[in-house]
């Protein structure tokens, strides 16, 4: 790869032509920088594309647990329908990272419309432009754990409250959208100790000590923006799937060639003594999963099926509580898997208990004590979440239900 042609596209284009562009050579270095019509666009061996504006949302949703990565486009799809606008179906989902909070997982996701990225790419590729990559700029622009940070350009304004998260904003109103931000962010109790405010070069400089009066927060001059610059192997390209390129398709596996056939010989050795095995098991899964989907869909007609056990567990939670039942998540509920657990010892184990947020904290004492190691061990065989934590030299079981996050 020589030099590439790096193209800001906001939501405008191509209805307004016109966009800013630079050409990168191999060091990712600017040789030549501008706003033009495609017409002036410069040559180049490569186009790479940034979307801009609030053509992409960047959301981070709690997920379900799941074993199979293939199960995860359908469980993003479900995670995400409360959250857009549009049909979860009709956007193209790209996921940046899932990461473990606790007792959830977290997914940080990438959205943009599926129409939108096919018109993008349609219209480029009739251009002899046909990009290799496309990035967001809001993955892309500075962002920080030491506060917010708001970069300005002449494309629009984009803040970043946290490295996972980040939102486009209208630059004309880039003021009071901030207060409003921030007014959100104080009654959560995450208001940033300071906000850095980067301007591209050749922009008006912002009012900064009028901004810091009006947010009532310290505001600091950041490095100038410079939309272009930033890491491409850091940034997540959202060519993938149906959207996939021919070099992000084969590409990758050119410099693997070879311990891919030595790792597929040996696969194929493999295969020979098990795949018997694999396809018995395969079957018995597929009627589990058709008689679970059977079950859910008898049972809840009017109800999307995605995760049935999960969904079934739900729904039963909802009824228990509608006729005045425990859930399997209440107080009384854990502390019942609890003393079936400990046995005969429950009696003279419980020190003290609290219940909050789902969670039951028992505190352990007497013959429990020898057996707190084996304790969360036996109580994931009932289906619960339990965790041991020492508090000097006493011992404290946390439990909660496993639940449809």
């Amino acid at each position: 790869m020589s030099d590439r042609l790096l193209l800001a596209l906001d939501e405008h284009w191509p209805a307004r032509p016109a966009c800013p562009w630079v050409v990168l050579g191999a060091d990712d270095q600017p040789l030549a920088e501008g706003c033009s019509e495609p017409s002036h666009w410069p040559p180049a061996d490569s186009c790479e594309v940034l979307l801009c504006g609030a053509q992409v949302l960047w959301l981070e949703v709690p997920l379900p647990a799941q074993n199979r990565r293939s199960e995860l486009p359908r469980l993003l799809a479900y995670a995400l329908e409360d959250r857009l606008l549009a049909d979860p179906d009709t956007q193209h989902l790209t996921l940046v990272q899932l990461r473990r909070e606790g007792e959830r997982a977290l997914a940080s996701v990438l959205v943009v419309d599926k129409e939108r990225l096919r018109t993008l790419l349609t219209r480029l590729a009739a251009l002899g432009r046909a990009p290799r990559r496309v990035f967001a700029e809001l993955e892309t622009a500075p962002a920080g754990s030491d506060g917010w940070h708001l970069s300005l350009a002449a494309h629009g304004a984009t803040l970043r409250s946290c490295p996972r998260g980040g939102v486009a904003i209208d630059r004309e109103f880039a003021a009071p959208l901030l207060s409003r931000h921030l007014a959100s962010a104080l009654a959560a109790g995450k208001a940033p100790p300071r906000v850095c405010v980067h301007v591209e070069a050749g922009q008006p400089q912002a009012d900064l000590a009028g901004l810091a009066e009006r947010l009532g927060v310290a505001v600091a001059a950041g490095e100038s923006y410079r939309w272009w610059d930033f890491p491409t192997r850091a940034a997540t390209d959202l060519l993938h799937d149906e959207f996939a390129t021919r070099e992000t398709r084969g590409g990758t596996l050119a410099g693997l060639r070879l311990p891919l056939s030595v790792g597929a010989a040996l696969l194929g050795v493999w295969l020979i003594v098990a795949v018997g095995e694999v396809f018995w098991l395969r079957h018995q899964h597929d009627e589990l999963a058709a008689r679970m989907a059977r079950i859910y869909q008898a049972t809840v007609p009017n109800s999307p099926l995605v995760a049935p056990a999960a969904q079934m567990r739900q729904q039963l939670a909802q009824e228990r509580m509608r006729h005045g039942l425990l859930r399997h998540d209440d107080a009384l509920a854990l502390l019942a898997q609890a003393a079936e657990t400990l046995g005969s010892e429950a009696n003279e184990s419980v020190l003290a208990l609290r219940f909050e947020d789902g969670v039951l904290d028992l505190a352990l004492a007497g013959p429990a004590l020898a057996r707190a190691d084996a304790l969360p061990a036996l109580l994931g065989a009932r289906g619960l979440l339990a965790q041991q934590r020492r508090d000097g030299e006493g011992v404290h079981l946390l439990l909660r239900a496993e639940l449809l996050q």
